[in-house]
């Protein structure tokens, strides 16, 4: 099997010095850290983390749909971490396990501004009506609550929907792509595909600032590489509850 890329670094997920490898080109999903298994969008989520709100690890946490190796890191991490998915036969707010609820985040079971620190990754381009689901973490964050979340972007067109709903029902108006799903061996129909203007349109739909964190190869390219982050289309969207709740005219997430 031909190596890709091997490079010595230090892990920001598992706080170790690491190697990372990846067997093929598309670093975003296959650049794995060799102790934790994390890759570059895990990686760029935690440094994003470290640097807005240090402290991250003591606040109370939700992540919807976890996976990978920073899913074990995280829950071993942080003080107040819970998770949940999303089956659509079973009732919502039903235990799945220790810490683990069926959610979905279009319509959650939480308590109003319930949680410090919403993260999804890789959720958004996979859910119905996401506005609707952008807006419910809005209603669950704490005033100055943060969304970290990572979704595929691509940077030179506009957002795209790729279904349509009719009364309550979905219907693909482009052709069916399916991403892997960790509990679905069918996997999960993409339902938009993200643009440039993703900032844009959460705040159109929510009262919540947003911003995009760039981890391009070639933007601060030695310290990623040594974090194992740097690759091609990798981007952070933080988004943050406003204290007063509401939308101040021009202001923008620094």
């Amino acid at each position: 099997m031909l190596i890709k890329k091997i490079r010595i670094g230090y892990c920001p997920v598992c706080r170790r010095r690491t190697v990372f490898v990846s067997l093929n080109d598309w670093l975003r999903e296959s650049y794995g850290c060799i102790l934790c298994r994390s890759l570059p969008r895990h990686r760029a989520v935690i440094k994003v983390l470290d640097e807005i709100m240090p402290d991250w690890r003591k606040k109370k946490i939700h992540e919807s749909s976890p996976g990978g190796g920073i899913f074990e890191q995280l829950k071993k991490d942080c003080v107040d971490y819970t998770y949940s998915y999303f089956y659509e036969n079973k009732k919502l707010g039903k235990v799945l396990g220790e810490h683990c609820s069926n959610q979905n985040l279009e319509n959650t079971t939480f308590e109003c501004e319930d949680f410090d620190i919403v993260i999804t990754q890789d959720v958004f381009e996979h859910i119905n009506d996401p506005f609707k689901a952008f807006r419910e973490i809005e209603r669950i964050l704490k005033p100055g609550g943060l969304h970290i979340f990572t979704v595929p972007i691509n940077p030179l067109v506009k957002t795209v929907s790729r279904i349509k709903l009719e009364n309550g029902e979905r219907k693909a108006i482009l052709p069916e792509v399916y991403h892997k799903n960790p509990i679905d061996v069918n996997g999960s129909l993409v339902t938009y595909d993200w643009g440039n203007d993703i900032c844009e349109l959460i705040e159109t739909n929510t009262t919540m600032s947003a911003s995009i964190k760039r981890f391009d190869q070639y933007e601060d390219c030695k310290e990623n590489e040594r974090l194992g982050i740097a690759s091609y289309a990798l981007y952070v969207i933080v988004t943050r509850k406003r204290e007063n709740g509401k939308k101040e005219e021009n202001e923008r997430l620094n």
